[in-house]
This record gives structure tokens, sequence and C-alpha cells, in this order.
């Protein structure tokens, strides 16, 4: 009898390890991107309101890039969807490598891809925007026999020490990011906000 049930606690104990990796493994692909395997748009958003809370709580600064990859749809147009999610990838893992573990990354978009800086003030944010677009425009893809390179056009917006809510804050580095567009592409920018009293 203690056997038997030494061998049933073991089992239900397997079980439900299983059945808490099965949850972990459906939670991760419910949040996460299937290519990249950065947040997706619905978790990145969730998590972003989340530290407009705790910043707005202790009042500390917080900033958006929207980053948007330069000609994303020539590249798969000219060198197809292979290519496309090659240059994908090596995006997500540039910007991903340049950002602190505290910061947040997704891909909400195609080609688009947003980043949440807690702590961090408006000159901040525009530095390590300025960092990724040169980290992003030296790096490369190796297509068959040919070597790809992207640019990216980077918005930029921050909380200026009030409290604005995070689809607010997304909406400004969006702007921000179509501003650098129209003004040729590869280049970072950010609106005018005005600095609260």
């Amino acid at each position: 009898l203690g056997v038997f049930f030494h061998a049933y606690v073991d089992r239900s104990i397997s079980y439900f390890t299983r059945m808490q990796l099965y949850n972990r493994r459906l939670e991760a692909l419910a949040s996460h991107d299937n290519l990249t395997g950065l947040l997706n748009g619905r978790a990145y958003y969730a998590r972003c309101d989340q530290q407009v809370q705790v910043g707005e709580r202790a009042g500390q600064s917080y900033a958006v890039l929207f980053v948007d990859l330069d000609h994303f749809k020539a590249i798969n147009d000219t060198h197809g969807h292979e290519a496309g999610d090659a240059v994908l990838k090596m995006a997500a893992h540039t910007l991903q490598s340049h950002i602190r573990q505290s910061d947040l990354l997704g891909r909400i978009g195609g080609e688009e891809f947003s980043v949440f800086l807690p702590h961090t003030d408006h000159a901040g944010a525009l530095a390590l925007a300025e960092t990724l677009r040169r980290k992003l425009e030296a790096a490369r893809v190796d297509v068959g026999k040919q070597c790809l390179r992207v640019t990216a056009s980077i918005g930029v917006a921050s909380n200026q020490g009030r409290a604005m809510p995070m689809a607010e804050l997304q909406k400004k580095a969006d702007q921000a990011m179509y501003q650098a567009k129209k003004a040729g592409r590869n280049r970072v920018s950010s609106l005018p906000v005005a600095i609260a009293a």
C-alpha cells in the first residue's frame, strides 16, 4: 500500500508539474510574437500600462520609442518574405541587445517595434533612440549571396514630468516617427512637448 501511495503521489506531482509547464508554454505563446520572440502588441501594452501606473505613483519619468523599419515592403517584394523575416529577427535582436533589462520591447505591427523606458527622461530617450538607429543601420543580414541592410525611423515621446497614459504616449511617439519619415527616414524625431512646471 505504501509503495502504491508513493507511486500515486509521484505520478500526481509529475502530472501537476507537466500542467504547470504546459500552462507556461501556452502563456508564452499567447503573449509573444512567434517570429521574433518579443512581446506581442496586446501583452506589450498591458505591461506598459502597469509600468505607467508605477511611474505615476512614484513621480518618475518614462518614455516610449516607436521604431519603424524603413522601406520594409521593398525588402519583401524584392527578396521575398523569408528575407523579410530574417530582417525582422535581426532588428528584434539588435534592439533587444541594446536596451536595459528593465525596459519593455514589443513587436506591435509588421515592421513596427515599440520600446518602453521606465526611469528615463526625454534626453535619455533621445540618446538611446539615436544609439538604436545607428546599431540598426550598421547591422547586416545575409540572404543567399546578398547582404541586406536596413534603417529605421524612430519617434520619441516622454511624459515630461506629468501623468500621461500609455495610449497618449504611444500616439505622440507614432506622430514623431511619421515626422522622421517625412524628414527623409533613418532618423530620430520627437514632437515639442511643454515641460510641466
